[in-house]
């Protein structure tokens, strides 16, 4: 097999071999570590180099499924206020990035990490990613299963309980996995999907395969027609992860990604060969009418506000972080949230947070609470509830657009300017990478050139069923605002706004 020089770099060393170097990386300074193992092989401890900030790396956490307490976000906030400019994103993952990390502190950063129970192993490049579940997991009224035992499970068998596995340590690109919980968990765009699925009185989990964004192919997973019971989710994401790792592409490297090479081979063909290494797998056949579970809500349910819970007397509340960017002081001020509760967070896909374990007689505290009302909205307005941002260019190196700084101005100016009856889900990433996942989007806009500066492609239609479809492409970001109205006014049901007083 022809290897590209990354699979060649990654054959002649894993990427987990460098962590017995770490130390001495530290203590060398970044100028003077192999070129390689320093803008490669680190990203398997989740450390990042970021040719924007050279020197100031970017070091990607695991939280399976966005579950954080109250000490594991101090402990964060302690390790970005080191920094002058320090930031944590809230990724599309359920996941935070640490932004402006220096190489001489990432030994004790990791040990600080290990200190309550979080991990930076294999969060990065070709590996298994965090694996993500339903944000509501074990609160939710309306779960079909607690995704967090589930969530956990694969987390540890994927990454051999943050060891580093071998196994999965040198992949042909990312894999993404996630454990559906609910009929509106939307997660069709990961690699593979659990979804429960209950036939003739048994509740097992349904297997869908393949989705994908990215520069060469946005797709939702599609079934295997297989049926599994919950202790067999582990062993059948390693034989599909395995059948792939031994046969992906490895010399083009854009055409890497697992649901390319699921379709050169077709799913029929595949499962053939899941079912040669797994063994027998029962059929699922029609989604559509197997019952509780085995069919997508045609609209997810919005998380902001205040909610009951499963448990009587408990509540949650869906809070809004603009952009899903944080500072140290916003760290701490969701530790004091958390603390209405039981001390702990979730972190949602789009960006937010939920406090969950909220007793009835705190209600009227959390909302009146400064921190709610002056920064973490419960009810934001309709664009920046429903607004994604990948990093953008501030810190990207692929990013052609500055994502976060344009979504937050954009969105506050078409607040003002119309009257939009619900919640919009506008996407935006910088580059057609999508880490935004911009054709997730009801609008989705994807960063790039246009003559005389930068601009976004416009996709419309996209939601948890179906990916977005084109609109219009190179739109200059001075007419964005405008094109935006016009598509919120056809499409979304705005108005415009009346000011009698001008």
């Amino acid at each position: 097999m022809k290897l590209n020089k990354i699979e060649q770099n990654k054959a002649a060393k894993d990427g987990l071999d460098v962590g017995p170097e770490i130390d001495t990386f530290a203590k060398l300074g970044w100028e003077n570590v192999d070129k390689t193992d320093l803008e490669l092989r680190l990203k398997w401890y989740g450390m990042f180099w970021r040719p924007k900030t050279p020197g100031k790396f970017m070091l990607r956490l695991r939280v399976p499924n966005g579950v954080l307490h109250f000490n594991q976000l101090e402990v964060i906030a302690d390790i970005i206020g080191k920094y002058d400019g320090g930031r944590a994103d809230i990724t599309t993952r359920q996941n935070l990035q640490l932004r402006g990390i220096l190489l001489e502190d990432l030994p004790e950063i990791l040990k600080s990490l290990d200190s309550v129970g979080l991990t930076t192993i294999q969060s990065g490049f070709d590996n298994p990613r965090n694996v993500t579940g339903n944000p509501l997991a074990g609160v939710d009224p309306e779960e079909i299963i607690d995704t967090i035992p589930y969530v956990k499970e694969l987390d540890n068998y994927l990454t051999d309980c943050h060891r580093g596995n071998r196994e999965f340590s040198n992949l042909p690109r990312k894999w993404n996995t996630a454990v559906a919980g609910a009929k509106d968990n939307f997660l069709l765009h990961n690699d593979i999907v659990f979804h429960p699925v209950r036939r003739l009185g048994q509740l097992k989990f349904g297997v869908w395969i393949g989705g994908v964004l990215s520069s060469q192919m946005n797709a939702y997973a599609v079934p295997l027609n297989a049926w599994v019971d919950p202790e067999d989710i582990c062993r059948l994401t390693g034989v599909i992860c395995s059948i792939w790792r031994d046969n992906g592409e490895r010399d083009k490297r854009p055409k890497g990604r697992f649901r390319l090479y699921l379709d050169s081979v077709g799913v029929d063909k595949f499962r053939e060969m899941v079912v040669e290494r797994f063994g027998p797998l029962d059929k699922w056949f029609s989604c559509a009418s197997s019952g509780l579970g085995s069919k997508f809500q045609e609209k997810p349910r919005s998380h902001f506000g205040i909610h009951k819970q499963k448990q009587k007397g408990l509540y949650y509340a869906g809070i809004h972080i603009p952009v899903g960017r944080l500072d140290v002081v916003d760290l701490h001020r969701l530790s004091i949230l958390s603390r209405y509760g039981k001390g702990e967070v979730r972190l949602t896909e789009d960006q937010n947070v939920i406090l969950v374990n909220i007793p009835e007689d705190q209600l009227d505290f959390v909302r009146k609470d400064v921190i709610i009302e002056r920064y973490f909205p419960l009810e934001p307005g309709p664009v920046a509830a429903g607004t994604v941002a990948c990093t953008g260019s501030q810190f990207c190196g692929f990013a052609i657009t500055d994502t976060k700084g344009d979504a937050e101005r954009i969105a506050k100016e078409l607040e003002y300017e119309l009257e939009i009856p619900e919640e919009v889900k506008i996407h935006w990433t910088g580059c057609p990478n999508s880490c935004g996942q911009a054709y997730m989007g009801g609008i989705g806009l994807t960063g790039t050139k246009v003559k005389g500066g930068l601009g976004y492609n416009i996709t419309v239609g996209g939601s948890h069923l179906q990916v977005g479809e084109e609109y219009k492409k190179g739109v200059p970001l001075d007419e964005l605002k405008d094109v935006l109205k016009e598509i919120l006014i056809e499409r979304f049901d705005a108005k415009l706004r009346k000011f009698p007083h001008l």
